[in-house]
């Protein structure tokens, strides 16, 4: 009898973590590192780009590293670079910056091109929304970003956020190859902003054509941001994105 109870017990309480990782909505995620950078004088982003391309990574390192440049937004200056590097996880990236660096002709290059502020560096949990074909695989070493910003509704979660725009972005599948991500920032605080609310929509292109395909497919829409778990979503910026490692 004692064993029927205590085997009802783990069935029951397996029931409920089941139940509790489905109403999550979520997939796995990465995580996303993102680094403002600014343009040494007289250089440009062909520079780095080539550059970065040269340095030796080892098999521990990141997975994708991209250098963005802005095409639209507000107060960017000409020199304005942003580093987006994609990591496993968070001990992922503990692990690789806790080694020592490599040091290397490219890589003493690269620092001359490009300085990066390592200490303000915003942490991301990144979830891919649907299906898409960024960089067509890798094969492009260019492509097109569009990112908004939006805050969470108070009592709101990450996973609504995700099952909102999951459905909303599924209208539009079969027309286009962009792939839409959220992102989730987890450290690197921002002023006025409420802990755990701050979110970045991105939509990630084959190229830049095809964002602006996916962007046209979208067509008018009301004025400010929809009702439902978002607020103070801002307009896109549009950022030209180039591979540094695939």
């Amino acid at each position: 009898m004692y064993k029927k109870i205590i085997g009802l017990v783990i069935l029951s309480s397996l029931s409920t973590v089941s139940g509790i990782s489905f109403a999550q909505g979520l997939p796995s995620s990465s995580l996303i590192v993102n680094t403002v950078c600014k343009m040494s004088h007289g250089h440009s982003i062909d520079d780095i780009i080539t550059v970065a391309r040269a340095r030796p990574l080892s098999e521990e390192g990141p997975n994708r590293v991209f250098y963005r440049t802005p095409i639209s937004g507000s107060n960017f200056s000409d020199d304005w670079v942003l580093r987006t590097v994609y990591w496993d996880n968070l001990s992922h990236w503990a692990a690789a910056n806790s080694r020592d660096r490599q040091q290397s002709e490219a890589q003493n290059h690269l620092d001359e091109l490009i300085t990066c502020d390592n200490s303000n560096r915003k942490f991301f949990d990144n979830y891919n929304i649907g299906t898409g074909n960024p960089y067509n695989n890798g094969q492009n070493q260019v492509s097109g970003i569009a990112a908004r910003f939006c805050t969470l509704k108070p009592g709101a979660t990450i996973a609504e956020a995700y099952q909102v725009l999951l459905s909303n972005n599924a209208q539009y599948d079969g027309e286009h190859e962009t792939m839409m991500q959220l992102s989730h920032l987890k450290h690197g605080s921002m002023t006025n902003v409420e802990m755990g609310t701050r979110i970045t929509i991105r939509l990630v292109g084959k190229d830049l054509i095809d964002l602006a395909k996916r962007l046209d497919l979208s067509g008018p829409r009301r004025v400010g941001t929809p009702d439902g778990v978002m607020e103070n979503c801002s307009d896109s910026n549009l950022f030209m994105s180039h591979v540094a490692s695939w």
